[in-house]
């Protein structure tokens, strides 16, 4: 680890492991000639702010065979306390140390004055003392993550999907995991464990309804819990006609997630009657939270890339209004590429609202969101990828003002090609220290100069937060550039550590 002054973290960032009031950039890639005594199971990079300096963290696939899948989550969340951020990886098909099925896990490193200590990282599975349920095959235990102080206590907790939990007999009708935070970091006593069989929850448990397949966590009402989403992509897939998905508000309070008050929204809710043959198809597969009106109280930001508008799989976005009686179908703000102001050529495959991203880039006390397309045709380029980042007023999102960024925009480095993907993950991060929240866009399938044909580095373009929105930078990191003699990461930006973490990879 670099060495530097101990300082106590200022807690301003959103992933800043080190504390010094800039954010750190971890992002997930796929292990390439790589030097290892055994197979990695995928690779995340930690750049960090403070000096020239990058951590490798790598899991390991088992003798058995598996998925490269060790950072197919990654959220930073300060769960101790102490102002460092700390960084949760999951790794979805980890084999599980007792039973070895291939069940899932989640590590979590401590922040520092020094960066991340991996050795004092901690290991949680189904099996952990303490953790409900049991393993079992393709639960997909930390296939998605999300930070945020539950029960006020000033530590965040983190909620873990296990989207491909069996209840019952119900394959894949999914399952979420509530760890608290505490002085040591996060702990298994008192956990939760949350699914739609429980009174608590609304609707009921169906196979391959894939509830907690997205998790957000953040300030609904305006109280000091912070309220936990829980997206269900999956719900009445195949039966109805109208909309598919699902998306759950559970309250938070001081024992944790609240066991009253939850509501809940399904894409079939939301069918615009505007004429436009707009149905939110997989509502659900992206999830955020930010107060865009200003007025205390956070919306519900949802995704549905698959969405009919009428573009098949043009996709969408879903603003629900913060309201203390939680989510309701008849305050709800829909958003496409065809809504007034909203830059972009709807098409077939945009998929937008498949990544999404939601924190104050003009610096006027609201939030703003930044909307990923990743499969935005830029010209004759199929799979381009664009970002649209739509500012927050006192009338809720809005088109007005909007910008757009491809790769063939004249202050964005390099050039749009097919299947670049540009925007498939992002971040609002604190890059500078100064006014708004920052953004960084990923190009998995970015070819950079030195890669082999067919095997994309990846790169991440920063942007700059101003009073006037977005302001592209002139610099790109690339996977190659972060090549050692041990790994070559791939498809570098696969996920960027931020609040919360999931959703489909494209």
């Amino acid at each position: 680890m670099k060495t530097m002054t101990r300082l106590r973290g200022t807690g301003a960032g959103r992933s800043d492991f080190d504390g010094d009031g800039i954010d750190d950039i971890a992002a997930t890639g796929d292990p390439f000639y790589y030097n290892l005594p055994l197979v990695p199971a995928g690779v995340v990079t930690v750049r960090y702010s403070s000096a020239p300096h990058v951590d490798y963290l790598m899991g390991v696939v088992p003798g058995d065979g598996g998925s490269v899948a060790f950072g197919m989550a990654l959220v930073a969340g300060d769960f101790n306390g102490d102002r460092y951020d700390d960084l949760a990886i999951g790794n979805p098909d980890e084999p599980d140390p007792k039973n070895k099925t291939h069940a899932g896990g989640v590590w979590v490193i401590p922040g520092s004055g020094t960066g991340l200590v991996v050795d004092a990282a901690i290991h949680f599975t189904q099996d952990s003392p303490g953790v409900p349920d049991s393993p079992e095959s393709f639960d997909q235990f930390g296939g998605a993550l999300a930070a945020g102080d539950i029960n006020g206590d000033g530590r965040e907790d983190l909620a873990i999907g296990a989207w491909g939990e069996t209840i019952g007999s119900k394959a894949m009708a999914g399952a979420v995991t509530v760890l608290f935070g505490g002085s040591a970091g996060l702990t298994a006593t008192g956990a939760q464990h949350l699914q739609q069989d429980l009174a608590s929850v609304p609707g009921a448990a169906e196979a391959n309804d894939q509830f907690g397949y997205t998790l957000a966590i953040g300030k609904v009402d305006n109280n000091r819990y912070h309220d936990l989403v829980i997206g269900a992509p999956r719900e009445n897939d195949g039966v109805s006609w109208d909309g598919s998905g699902m998306v759950t508000l559970m309250w938070g309070s001081p024992s944790g997630v609240s066991s009253t008050g939850a509501t809940s929204v399904t894409g079939a809710a939301i069918e615009p009657n505007d004429g436009t043959g707009t149905i939110a198809w997989y509502l659900g597969d992206a999830l955020a939270i930010g107060d865009v009106n200003g007025d205390g109280l956070g919306e519900v930001i949802v995704g549905a890339s698959g969405a009919q508008t009428p573009h098949i799989n043009g996709g969408l976005i879903a603003a629900f209004t913060g309201r203390s009686g939680g989510l309701s179908s008849s305050a709800v703000q829909v958003i496409t590429q065809r809504t007034s102001g909203v830059p972009g050529d709807p098409g077939d495959d945009d998929r937008f609202g498949g990544a999404l991203a939601v924190g104050d880039v003009t610096g006027d006390g609201r939030a703003d969101v930044l909307v990923g397309a990743p499969g935005e045709d830029i010209g004759s380029q199929v799979a381009a990828g664009s970002v649209t980042l739509l500012k927050g007023s006192a009338g809720g999102l809005t088109g007005a003002g909007a910008q757009a960024f491809d790769q063939n925009h004249p202050a964005v480095p390099d050039g749009s090609e097919s299947g670049d993907k540009f925007g498939s993950t992002i971040a609002l991060l604190n890059l500078d220290g100064t006014g708004g929240l920052d953004a960084v866009a990923a190009s998995p399938g970015e070819e950079v100069g030195g890669d082999y044909a067919g095997y994309s580095s990846g790169v991440i373009n920063p942007f700059y937060g101003s009073a006037g929105g977005l302001v592209p930078q002139n610099r790109t990191w690339s996977g190659l550039s972060l090549r050692t003699e041990v790994v070559w990461p791939l498809r570098h930006g696969l996920r960027i550590a931020g609040p919360q973490s999931g959703g489909p990879i494209f």
